[in-house]
């Protein structure tokens, strides 16, 4: 029979075992937040256990808890959309509570679709505006042989017996500074144009005829007659013919050689008169220009017909040669 201090040890001995197998039972928690890398809640994000016998989502302030947990060895998946995370937990006792932030990189959002954009057209080119010379601002009745109205006019031969024909291009580029190459030309049997027998061109703001002699002279040089028709009513009288002519500037030195140079007229009753003879321009002379001007009388105020004659030595760049021929006229 039991005296009362063993029913004493006693009963703290079951009471001590009943508590123990009543924490062993006892099912454990894990909770926490899911943020990003930011440390922004998640709302919305799965959280399996692995192995997956549990599961939750987070709520809107990125809260989840996982209640009920027995006892073992586990990891955590969060997932939100195509990412997740996993952790690993390790060993879980009964009866605990764990506390487990998850943080889940989210990947950046992909780029918006490219939007197929039509190409924009391009502007068209504003029509060029002729130039106009400023010879004919005075008013002075003028016939600048340089003119459109001329170029078309060109009877062009040569003295070894090439076929001139012209070709109607608006602008190309030139070989000297401040100048182009302007309307309409006369090529050579080269296709570019340093073989050019005539050709529209603006220069130091004037209009030149411009020509050039050939790559590769022939053996007795060629020279180049361009006759212009002047077309003048039959009431009118030449005043007076003015040359201008010379060599563009260049920006390099010149090179050695020549153009000669001459300028003769065909009167209506068949008279040819020489307006100016034989001149030789140098290369040397880069830059300069010569001015003649004729004085007319007699038979020589019913000029019909202007030709210049140039006579190229073959040199390919500085036989660039410019002439500005003018006719001056009044009528009765």
């Amino acid at each position: 029979m039991m005296n009362k201090t063993n029913w004493k040890i006693y009963f703290f001995v079951i009471a001590g075992i009943s508590l123990m197998l009543s924490c062993a039972q006892k099912p454990s928690s894990i909770e926490g937040k899911i943020i990003d890398e930011d440390g922004n809640p998640l709302a919305g994000a799965a959280v399996f256990s692995v192995p997956q016998r549990y599961s939750t989502l987070s709520d809107t302030l990125g809260n989840y808890k996982i209640e009920g947990i027995e006892s073992g060895q586990y990891s955590l998946l969060a997932k939100l959309g195509d990412d997740s995370t996993l952790v690993n937990i390790g060993f879980i006792e009964a009866g605990i509570k764990i506390q487990k932030d998850i943080e889940i990189k989210l990947a950046p959002p992909p780029p918006p679709p490219a939007v197929e954009k039509k190409p924009t057209p391009k502007p068209k080119p504003k029509k060029e505006q002729d130039f106009v010379d400023p010879i004919y601002a005075g008013g002075t009745k003028v016939l600048l042989l340089a003119d459109k109205d001329f170029i078309s006019k060109f009877e062009i031969e040569s003295s070894d017996g090439l076929a001139w024909e012209l070709r109607k291009v608006r602008t190309s580029d030139t070989q000297f500074g401040k100048a182009r190459l302007y309307e309409g030309y006369f090529p050579g049997p080269s296709s570019k144009y340093y073989d050019t027998a005539a050709r529209r061109c603006i220069y130091d703001n004037k209009l030149w005829i411009f020509t050039q002699g050939p790559e590769e002279a022939p053996e007795n040089g060629r020279e180049v007659y361009i006759s212009v028709p002047l077309g003048l009513p039959a009431n009118a009288d030449i005043d007076s013919i003015v040359a201008v002519y010379g060599f563009p500037k260049f920006p390099s030195d010149a090179a050695e050689g020549s153009v000669r140079f001459r300028m003769v007229g065909e009167t209506i009753s068949g008279d040819i008169p020489i307006l100016i003879d034989w001149q030789k321009v140098e290369h040397n002379s880069n830059g300069r220009f010569y001015h003649e001007s004729i004085p007319t009388l007699g038979d020589n105020r019913k000029i019909s017909y202007i030709t210049l004659e140039i006579n190229s030595d073959g040199d390919t760049v500085w036989d660039s040669f410019l002439i500005r021929p003018m006719v001056y006229f009044s009528l009765k």
